[in-house]
């Protein structure tokens, strides 16, 4: 997915500690924010137990508080200037270091917690509980640091839990649903969702991807996500035109044309149909 315009993006470094490990776990004496704004091309859970400011990501905006966890997934835009952190554990992990142990490679689309375009990408707990989470995320830096054969292992199971229970609070919180499904179509769907998503594909071309009909995918989407699978396509499509316009430089022509629509016209009443207003006037919001 491009990045919308020049901006400082982390990529992971899988042999940091001289094997290769697609997972690391670091305090606040390890992070140094190398600019103002991110792109991570791994996912991230920020454990902040002494924070204050304000964290910008993508369309959200939130204050940064004591007992906070913030949920990060790959090309999302970070803006971290404005925020401070004293005390924190932050975990970061590619998604094949889960596929690899669940053979399946679609299984981090099961979390709310990263993939939720209605909720925030934040959750805030309870001081015991945030405690809890808290431990278990140092343990899974101290695992790291004191490598052995068993390690992989025992780390997997961690942050399985650690997701798992992460992803319970947060669609509790704010009432999403859980995708707990075995149905790989749906899986592969969401996926896809977030990679393909600015060639503005119809029902039906997804359909083809997946090879199950349109009928089917529809089928899947009512049961497990509440919506048609066009639907689910527009809000995915509209959140993604709406951060082109809150982060990127290029006037309403061409945001259409990139995003494959057939005319600036047809871009702009599909914009007003799902948000009551022109792109141009949602510009100008955000702007004041």
């Amino acid at each position: 997915m491009p990045i919308l315009r020049p901006m400082k993006t982390l990529t992971f470094e899988t042999r940091k500690y001289g094997r290769e490990l697609l997972l690391d776990a670091v305090d606040e004496q390890d992070i140094d924010f190398v600019d103002d704004e991110l792109v991570l091309s791994f996912y991230a859970v920020f454990f902040i137990n002494e924070g204050s400011g304000t964290y910008q990501q993508d369309l959200f905006d939130f204050p940064v508080r004591p007992h906070q966890v913030i949920f990060i997934r790959p090309s999302q835009v970070n803006v971290v200037k404005d925020m401070q952190v004293d005390r924190c554990q932050l975990i970061v992990f590619e998604s094949g270091f889960l596929d690899e142990f669940f053979v399946d490679h679609n299984f981090i689309h099961r979390f709310r917690c990263f993939h939720s375009l209605e909720a925030p990408p934040q959750l805030e707990l309870e001081a015991a509980t945030f405690d809890k989470y808290y431990e278990l995320a140092r343990d899974i830096k101290e695992e790291i640091r004191a490598l052995s054969p068993d390690s992989p292992h025992i780390l997997r199971s961690l942050i399985y839990y650690l997701l798992v229970k992460l992803d319970q609070h947060y669609a509790l919180r704010y009432g999403v649903r859980r995708s707990n499904v075995a149905e790989a179509p749906l899986l592969e769907f969401q996926k896809l969702l977030f990679t393909r998503i600015r060639q503005n594909l119809t029902v039906e071309a997804y359909a083809a991807a997946l090879q199950i009909s349109r009928v089917h995918l529809n089928q899947l989407c009512r049961r497990y996500l509440g919506k048609t699978a066009k639907q689910v396509i527009e809000a995915h499509l509209l959140s993604e035109i709406k951060k082109e316009i809150k982060y990127g430089n290029k006037d309403v022509a061409e945001i259409a044309y990139d995003f494959h629509f057939s005319a600036p016209s047809n871009f702009s009443r599909f914009f007003k149909r799902m948000t009551g207003m022109s792109p141009q006037l949602f510009r100008d919001r955000l702007s004041k």
